[in-house]
């Protein structure tokens, strides 16, 4: 089996040398190793430098949804794992993933497990989540829309993205979102793998696990949109459209408490207003809200986090 792993970067990523780190490439798989850099050409230079068995490619400059699609399009491994550059590959992922789809050839995704966690200026680190039980991995409409999409957890193999395209750049900050929807609708077989895939580093400069305050997530205006498109198709069975329309609910609500947080008063109103010309309903699907918080607030016991020195957690598995 050949595996493929992408990786997208900017100048001179903080965390690289720890995410190559993490890569166990001896095992019974070939490994190819993706990267696309969004930036100078002499961070290019020297990565082709160090790593000599990396295949770098040089980014269009039009963002990662762009980077990504051109990686995936670069890409000759059986399946696809995306790694992020300041992220770490689970130890036994890899050697897991081959021994699982030699039994089961009829499974395109494979689902792993994943932890998110914060380093300090120790080296010690704080587990802010595990997300290690199949309810909380498994391909869903619930964990795909409320939850963390997980594209960085699972393995998805090269021919999905013939069979239902690849990264819409048209969603470019919600692009795993949007992507892992499509495998979805298009009952793409997924399978857990029950292991640890990938580790997520939460820290202030990452785009997407952070905890600066006063932003308005950029991604909250792609979903409605993201919803719309869904809703307007035809041939959307009764419970998957029930959950679009309360799922767009509760994001243009999301959106609403973010834009009131950070002064945009007018933005949020106007976001309401629109939310009642389209769906003058919209306001009791509010109902769902509660259930979407406990599905994101899952393994967040303050007693299951736990501070470890990073080898004591490379090593978890």
């Amino acid at each position: 089996m050949r595996i493929s792993i992408i990786t997208l970067t900017l100048d001179s990523p903080q965390f690289f040398e720890e995410t190559i780190g993490s890569i166990n490439a001896e095992g019974p798989f070939e490994l190819e190793h993706i990267v696309v850099h969004d930036g100078d050409d002499a961070f290019i230079r020297q990565l082709e430098q160090s790593y000599p068995v990396i295949k770098v490619l040089k980014g269009e400059g039009a963002g990662a949804t762009t980077a990504a699609a051109q990686a995936v399009e670069a890409a000759t491994g059986d399946f696809i794992l995306f790694l992020h550059s300041d992220d770490r590959l689970g130890s036994a992922a890899l050697a897991r993933l081959v021994a699982c789809a030699a039994s089961r050839p009829e499974v395109k995704i494979w689902t792993g497990f994943a932890r998110i966690f914060r380093t300090f200026p120790d080296g010690n680190e704080l587990t802010v989540r595990w997300l290690i039980d199949r309810d909380s991995t498994r391909l869903s409409l619930e964990n795909v829309c409320d939850d963390i999409p997980l594209l960085t957890a699972r393995f998805c193999h090269r021919s999905i993205y013939t069979e239902i395209g690849n990264f819409d750049p048209a969603f470019s900050e919600s692009s795993d979102r949007e992507f892992l929807l499509r495998a979805l609708m298009a009952r793409i077989v997924e399978a857990p793998l029950d292991v640890l895939v990938s580790e997520l580093r939460q820290h202030e400069a990452s785009r997407t696990i952070h905890s600066r305050r006063g932003l308005v997530p950029p991604y909250l205006a792609e979903h409605i949109r993201l919803a719309d498109a869904w809703l307007m198709r035809s041939g959307i069975n009764g419970r998957v459209r029930g959950f679009l329309r309360n799922w767009r609910a509760r994001e243009i609500l999301r959106l609403c408490i973010y834009r009131c947080r950070a002064g945009q008063w007018k933005g949020a109103a106007c976001s309401l207003m629109r939310a009642e010309m389209t769906d003058p309903l919209w306001i009791f699907r509010l109902a769902t809200v509660f259930t979407a918080r406990r599905r994101r607030l899952r393994n967040d016991d303050p007693e299951s986090l736990k501070l470890s020195a990073p080898p004591a957690v490379a090593s978890r598995g």
